[in-house]
């Protein structure tokens, strides 16, 4: 599990956690100092088992009460940290979260800073270690814990709402979207044994990007074009009508491209568009397969089933 923790930092240090080899050094030597893992006991064997006693007692040494919080030796600490989460089950993992919120509700400076580090880590969709489910447990704490005001918690309760909808697993917010022709359908009525739901705007730089790589993409293609796997449902969320219509030249034939006539999606936040574009998988029935989620994530899901 030491292996683990190791390999993990190794890839966080080269994405730039930290900075050149001279600051690593320092960082490394003075981590050691202020923090070192629990012996895992000798009777536990498994890979996870390891993990989960990993997860749970991961922060037993860590001296909550010093000024450290922003020094850069907390940022790979927290990042080995979450790195044994997805080794271990769910239930656990969400207990090392709190357990860790709990503890640094005595420092409320590092209790701040560690709510930073989760959203960079956790629900920045940019982050190698993006992952919401594990990012809500944070949330969870944040907004129960009586160290924050009101006013810091408000961002936080916001992105809880929004987490909370739409989980992997869950069915999809059904919703109508309408075509150029004017005829309206529902999502629920889409018949295909995957669905790739598209939020995005024609005008928008990151969007257009995506759509490339969607397009350019041979798993996408063959998933589309030759086994008739998925169904890939564009949909412009926004009201500027004009600005789709004159771009849908630049979307693919055999796409469904549509919009929400009513505006629904964004007014009642059906789903998350806080970052555009948004790419949601869906499975025959509509249940959320992927939310949020990357290319390559998307790719590697689909070359497997």
């Amino acid at each position: 599990m030491k292996k683990i923790v190791i390999l993990i930092c190794i890839t966080i240090i080269s994405a730039g956690c930290i900075g050149n080899k001279k600051e690593q050094m320092q960082i490394s030597k003075t981590k050691e100092q202020i923090f070192h893992l629990p012996e895992i006991p000798s009777m536990l064997i498994t890979p996870q088992k390891r993990a989960e006693y990993l997860a749970k007692h991961y922060w037993d040494h860590f001296p909550f009460t010093d000024t450290y919080y922003k020094s850069g030796i907390i940022e790979p600490i927290f990042a080995d940290f979450i790195g044994v989460l997805p080794h271990t089950n769910y239930s656990t993992a969400c207990s090392g979260i709190k357990t860790l919120m709990k503890k640094a509700e005595i420092n409320v400076q590092l209790y701040s800073y560690l709510g930073e580090l989760a959203e960079k880590y956790l629900y920045n969709s940019e982050s190698p270690m993006h992952n919401e489910e594990l990012y809500i447990p944070f949330l969870e704490s944040i907004v129960k814990s009586p160290v924050i005001d009101n006013i810091h918690k408000s961002s936080y309760k916001q992105q809880l709402v929004m987490a909370l909808k739409n989980r992997p697993g869950s069915m999809a917010t059904n919703f109508i979207y309408t075509l150029v022709s004017g005829r309206s359908y529902a999502l629920s009525a889409l018949k295909s044994e995957y669905t790739l739901l598209f939020f995005n705007n024609p005008d928008c730089e990151d969007c257009l990007e995506i759509k490339n790589k969607i397009i350019s993409s041979s798993v996408l293609t063959a998933s589309q074009n030759k086994n008739k796997k998925i169904t890939i449902l564009s949909i412009y969320p926004d009201e500027e009508l004009h600005i789709w219509k004159e771009h849908l030249s630049d979307y693919p034939s055999n796409w469904i491209n549509g919009y929400d006539k009513k505006l629904n999606i964004r007014n009642k936040e059906l789903y998350d568009l806080t970052k555009m574009p948004t790419l949601y998988l869906l499975d025959k029935e509509k249940h959320v397969l992927l939310k949020n989620t990357s290319i390559e994530t998307l790719e590697n899901y689909l070359e497997k089933i």
